[in-house]
């Protein structure tokens, strides 16, 4: 299954007081493979960037140094000028996004943002800068492309919800590995209180019916939920 970048190799540093938006930004970005380190505010973002930092999520409002001065500071040091930056802040007026981008931001987000946006627009800056290539999982004829939000079988788009892309990368990014219901709704859909276990069986029968023949590497686990085979090993389990 091969991938045209590593992201495990590529370190994003998420800067924010709020310690829950820390923790939610730093847990999609670390699904997506990335290495994450975090600062809540701006004179320990300043520290933490001195080392090895790829890209910074930045917050605006921190105590002590604002974002702004976060990264008026990096641009003027030679050490991290070529950091991109993505502001990711609660302040939506025309005049701060453009405050941001004047001081060498990269992009600009405002909260509160879904998480795959915010993953889309880290990926994006990321190949812009030239760290990180197209990304794109391959499996037996199957084309997985994770910025584009699309997967082709045999050459012909599958037409995927986003949902459904969603399941399947993270079915094949995870081979073998079985997964309950629940793990699967807690980590596909945002809100797992407003959904059943018996969605993610509906979404399974509507990807299977997509994929064809491909659907014998998605394997059910009785009593347990799914998982992703790279070739087909038995009858289900």
């Amino acid at each position: 299954m091969p991938i045209t970048a590593d992201p495990s190799d590529i370190d994003v540093l998420v800067v924010d007081d709020e310690k829950d938006v820390v923790e939610v930004v730093g847990h999609f970005l670390e699904e997506e493979g990335y290495t994450v380190h975090t600062a809540f505010d701006g004179e320990e973002a300043l520290e933490t960037a001195s080392g090895k930092i790829d890209l910074i999520v930045l917050d605006i409002m921190l105590p002590g140094v604002d974002g702004y001065e976060v990264c008026r500071e990096l641009r003027d040091s030679v050490e991290t000028e070529e950091i991109p930056i993505v502001f990711l802040s609660a302040k939506t007026e025309e005049e701060d996004q453009i405050e941001g981008l004047m001081l060498g931001g990269d992009d600009y987000l405002t909260k509160p943002v879904s998480p795959q946006v915010l993953v889309a627009h880290v990926k994006a800056v990321l190949r812009r800068s030239g760290v990180e290539e197209s990304s794109i999982l391959e499996v037996d004829g199957l084309k997985i492309y994770e910025d584009e939000y699309r997967a082709e079988l045999n050459g012909e788009d599958l037409g995927l919800t986003l949902t459904e892309f969603e399941l399947l990368r993270y079915l094949v990014r995870h081979p073998r590995k079985a997964f309950t219901r629940q793990q699967l709704l807690e980590t596909i859909w945002k809100d797992a209180m407003m959904v059943t276990e018996r969605t993610v069986d509906a979404h399974i029968k509507n990807l299977r019916e997509k994929l064809g023949d491909f659907a014998k590497h998605i394997q059910t686990v009785r009593g347990v939920g799914y998982r992703f085979v790279q070739e087909e090993e038995s009858a289900e389990a």
